[in-house]
Order: C-alpha cells, then structure tokens, then sequence
C-alpha cells in the first residue's frame, strides 16, 4: 500500500461491537484493523477534498464579470478610498 515506515501510534476507545466489526472485516480482507481504520482515514479525507475541488469547479463556472487585473485593482482601490 505505502512505502512510508509507520511510526506515529495514536490510542482509541472503541465499543466492543466496533472492535469485532473491525476484526471480522480485516479477517475477511486477509488485512490487519490499523489498515482498516487508515483506509478510513483516508477516504474520509479524499470526500473532503473532493468536495473543495468541487466548490472552486461551482465558483469558475459563475459567469461573474471579469476585466484585466488593472481594470480590476482600480476598481479595488476605488473601493477602498471610498471608506
């Protein structure tokens, strides 16, 4: 999976009923239970950056009007002076 050394130990409490869930899963994927909770770790992660991506996608498809950045840093100067 990762060529990285493992080094970092972090301690959870978990029911029972987690525990054996974890178990019997990593014993049907032949794997052990800190793969499973760090494949958990990571898909929660990818969600996460998936949703980002998806709301810089939303922000450039808005069809807001748009000039040359000087057009635009007078604008932004302007607006500043006012206040």
């Amino acid at each position: 999976m990762r060529e990285k050394k493992l080094d970092t130990r972090l301690e959870i409490r978990l029911y029972p009923e987690q525990l054996q869930k974890l178990k019997t899963e990593a014993k049907e994927k032949n794997t052990s239970v800190g793969d499973l909770v760090r494949e958990a770790i990571d898909q929660r992660y990818i969600v996460l950056k998936e949703e980002k991506l998806k709301a810089v996608e939303e922000l450039a498809n808005i069809n807001a009007p748009v000039t040359t950045w000087e057009q635009m840093k007078k604008e932004i100067e302007a607006g500043y002076q006012k206040k």
